[in-house]
């Protein structure tokens, strides 16, 4: 684990465990949430593990004790399991993420673990819940989103060529956060409803990453094609914010993608303009989708295809 990353699991040795799982209940701070800590574990690819759905985790992050959701999937040992984080809307934190049940229930089939962020309740309206545009002195988020990593890492049989964020509204613009700083450990986002500022303050590719988004073009909340000034942060100002086609452009040049295709068809009353970006510098690709008659609600299909299972066709398709 990184040295800068003080992510506290309790350690405990089993001679006989055939379930990984939760001890110790604690109450984080300005919350109701009671959650657990991880139990570390010898060899997790030694051990099978049973299906689990929603357990509260907490985890110590630079000091802090945060919260995450968590869903496993019953699988044989040896078995290794992608991740995909998945980040709340803005006041999303006590409330079920989008397509939460469908998610959960295609980790099982699929076998990958699905975590969930809670986002903490201190934070200024300023500040936003997920921190933007930050800097070296603001990486709360980004410690806690490899916090998690790290510690079901521990536990837990964890691909790390195949780890995901996802996100909506706010979470979405935060997923954008990963594909700029942890690209060295994530393989792909996918996101609907969000954008990124025009000039973050870092987004340096170690690695490549693969991005997918979906907007609606009606989204009155995160407009779609014009730029628009947002907050100053008691951190880092989060500045101007992106058209969303201006922020595929920009991971397209990003990624130093070579093609492009772009097609429209009419899907359910909904004209549904589909991109493409490929040939990107290891591998990748950028693809959105934008859904001419959709506004800022999670939808549950995309261009006929349910929404939850067309993110994870895309992710699956990258590893790191």
């Amino acid at each position: 684990m990184s040295g800068r990353l003080n992510a506290i699991f309790v350690i405990l040795s089993f001679l006989s465990l055939t379930l990984s799982g939760c001890i110790h209940s604690s109450e984080v701070p300005g919350t109701e949430i009671q959650g657990e800590a991880l139990i570390e574990i010898q060899n997790p690819c030694m051990i099978p593990t049973e299906s689990d759905l929603q357990s509260t985790i907490v985890v110590v992050v630079d000091g802090v004790e945060r919260l995450f959701r968590l869903s496993v999937p019953n699988s044989d040992a040896g078995t290794k399991l992608p991740i995909i984080i998945a980040f709340h809307g803005g006041d999303g934190s006590n409330e079920d993420f989008q397509q939460q049940n469908e998610f959960d229930q295609l980790g099982e089939e699929e076998k990958f673990i699905m975590a969930y962020p809670i986002a903490e309740s201190d934070r200024t309206a300023a500040e936003g819940e997920w921190f933007l545009n930050t800097a070296a002195t603001s990486r709360d988020d980004n410690d806690f989103t490899e916090s998690i990593v790290d510690g079901l890492s521990k536990v837990y049989c964890v691909d790390q060529d195949k780890l995901y964020a996802i996100g909506y509204s706010l979470g979405s613009m935060f997923t954008y956060e990963i594909a700029c700083q942890l690209n060295h450990r994530f393989a792909a986002v996918a996101s609907f409803a969000g954008t990124m500022p025009v000039s973050p303050a870092s987004c340096d590719m170690s690695g490549s990453v693969a991005v997918l988004h979906i907007h609606g073009k009606l989204d009155y909340i995160i407009d779609y094609d014009e730029d628009w000034d947002w907050k100053d942060g008691e951190h880092e100002g989060v500045g101007t914010m992106s058209n969303v086609p201006g922020m595929i452009d920009f991971w397209a040049q990003k990624l130093d993608c070579q093609d492009e295709m772009t097609h429209s068809h009419l899907f359910g009353g909904d004209d549904v303009e589909h991109i493409v970006h490929k040939d990107c510098d290891g591998d990748v690709r950028v693809e959105h989708y934008g859904m001419e008659a959709h506004e800022h609600t999670w939808p549950n299909q995309v261009d006929g295809v349910n929404t939850y299972q067309l993110i994870w066709d895309f992710l699956s398709d990258f590893t790191n």
